[in-house]
């Protein structure tokens, strides 16, 4: 029960700061309205039992993701302008209710309870060992945590040294430009 009431509220959150993005007319404030929202996306990850994909959406999108959209958003220079309504908005919403429509029938339609029941019965590994590896839904993070450090450690720093130069280069881009703004 505490635990659907959880739920509830972390939805009740991430649907309300989803709106909030979509009609925010301050940039800055859809960026923190979008920072909450994938919080709220990392609790759900907790309630699932994947703890380590909840950390990873903490660090990567809550932390980089946010501090890149504030970078880029300093970088643009007519933010008033860039807030503005356009002429696609009437377009953009009927796109988005159709889309709406649609994904709400499949949901409604869909049968849950035999495509749960076909996944637990279907998979050997899915809530027990096999041989030497772990089960998936139990030891997950022990388990992705060692995949990292070991076969995909190159990929992991590679993408670490990518994001540290595109970091290094908005800072640059920032700086010629304050030099060019104050002469």
């Amino acid at each position: 029960m505490f635990i659907d009431a959880i739920f509830y509220l972390v939805s009740i959150l991430l649907i309300s700061n989803s709106l909030l993005i979509l009609f925010s007319k301050n940039v800055y404030r859809s960026a923190v309205f979008l920072a909450f929202s994938m919080l709220c996306f990392a609790a759900m990850y907790f309630m699932l039992s994947a703890e380590f994909i909840g950390v990873i959406q903490i660090l990567v999108y809550v932390g980089a993701v946010s501090v890149l959209i504030a970078l880029s958003v300093m970088l643009v220079k007519d933010i008033e302008k860039s807030t503005d309504n356009n002429r696609l908005l009437y377009y953009s919403s009927a796109i988005g209710l159709i889309f709406l429509v649609s994904i709400s029938f499949f949901i409604l339609n869909f049968e849950w309870n035999e495509f749960s029941r076909n996944i637990l019965d279907g998979s050997n590994c899915l809530l027990s060992n096999c041989g030497s590896e772990p089960a998936i839904l139990i030891e997950s993070t022990n388990w992705l945590g060692k995949l990292i450090t070991t076969d995909f450690m190159i990929a992991f720093q590679l993408s670490g040294l990518i994001l540290l130069a595109s970091l290094i280069g908005a800072l640059a881009l920032l700086r010629i430009r304050m030099n060019d703004d104050s002469k």
